[in-house]
């Protein structure tokens, strides 16, 4: 049997939250999802907090550092607006739906999401800034933005919805998101 990696530990917890929701970030069900043992856990993990604080760390890593890295990488205004129509199939929307519904009462995922709803919508304003300089107030503008992202998360929770593509078309316009050829 291979060894059992922190990032195991936590692929596996992200895993159960999209799947199962946080009744699922038990010590009973992560060592028997796993096929290891409590030691293995505690090998990594302080405790179930620690495991938490983890978890939320590679969300954030995930959600901000490479996705953010995206952004800093693109070279034109055009690249800029493809990343951002595409943003919404880039995210774990199971994850995040899960993440939002365990942060009523947890602590940890509520600073998590705070966090990483705050600095989405700073990026987005700071995008939004240079994308639209005609825009009065780009923080505002990258709010709705991002509340319409969130909303569709619950809204139109399944990634096959036939609807998809007519709801990323009408999104695209109404943020100016477009290519140039208007596609």
């Amino acid at each position: 049997m291979s060894r059992y990696r922190k990032d195991d530990w936590l692929e596996l917890g992200a895993r159960l939250l999209a799947s199962e929701g946080a009744a699922a970030l038990t010590l009973e069900r992560l060592t028997a999802a796993a096929g290891r043992t409590r030691g293995s856990f505690y090998h990594h993990f302080a405790d179930r907090d620690a495991f938490l604080m983890a978890l939320m760390d590679r969300w954030r890593n995930e959600v901000l550092v490479v996705d953010g890295r995206r952004y800093e990488e693109a070279q034109t205004p055009a690249e800029v607006k493809k990343l951002m129509r595409e943003q919404y199939l880039r995210m774990d929307h199971a994850f995040e739906r899960a993440a939002r519904r365990f942060a009523a009462n947890e602590p940890i995922v509520r600073a998590a999401v705070d966090e990483i709803d705050r600095a989405r919508m700073e990026g987005g304003a700071c995008v939004l800034s240079h994308l639209r300089p005609e825009l009065d107030d780009p923080q505002a503008a990258a709010i709705v933005q991002y509340a319409t992202l969130v909303g569709l998360q619950w809204l139109v929770a399944d990634p096959a919805d036939p609807r998809i593509p007519a709801i990323r078309k009408y999104g695209d316009k109404l943020f100016q998101l477009e290519d140039e050829d208007g596609g």
